[in-house]
Order: structure tokens, then sequence, then C-alpha cells
């Protein structure tokens, strides 16, 4: 499994494993763990650290418990990629 898609409240979501490089194609150090990385229509949301134990339904667990703690994510026009 190496992505994990779901729809939440009318939004795509999608969780992409990434080993050894980030969604902008920079190269990771050999040592960093594998990430999942989480986006609504492309757009960069969050990521979190991948486990030996992930299963679909783990992972959309994870992804719905970070959406529904920041609702205000859902909505493309308030993310600011850079932090600001």
């Amino acid at each position: 499994m190496e992505q994990v898609n779901l729809e939440y409240r009318g939004k795509q979501i999608t969780a992409t494993l990434g080993q050894g490089q980030t969604l902008s194609g920079e190269t990771l150090p050999q040592e960093a763990p594998p990430m999942w990385y989480v986006t609504i229509g492309g757009t960069a949301l969050t990521k979190f650290p991948a486990t030996p134990v992930d299963t679909e339904a783990s992972v959309r667990d994870r992804i719905l418990a970070w959406v529904k703690a920041h609702p205000d994510m859902l909505d493309r026009d308030q993310i600011v990629l850079g932090g600001g």
C-alpha cells in the first residue's frame, strides 16, 4: 500500500507513502523514516510518520483525526504554503 484515498465532506484527500523523497522530489537522508504525505486536491496539508503496522484503515483513521482537528484546512483557500 503506497496510497490511501478518502472523501471527507466532499473533499478528496490523499495520503501518499514517501520513502526517500518529499513530495517536491527532494531526496531525504537514508536514515529518514518513511512518511505519509497528506494532500487535498494536490495541495500539501500535513505529514506523519509511517509505521510497519499501518493498514489502509489505520491510515484513514489518522487522516480523519487530523482533518477533524483542523477543519479550516479543508478549504484550500485557507492553506498558506511556506507558513506565511
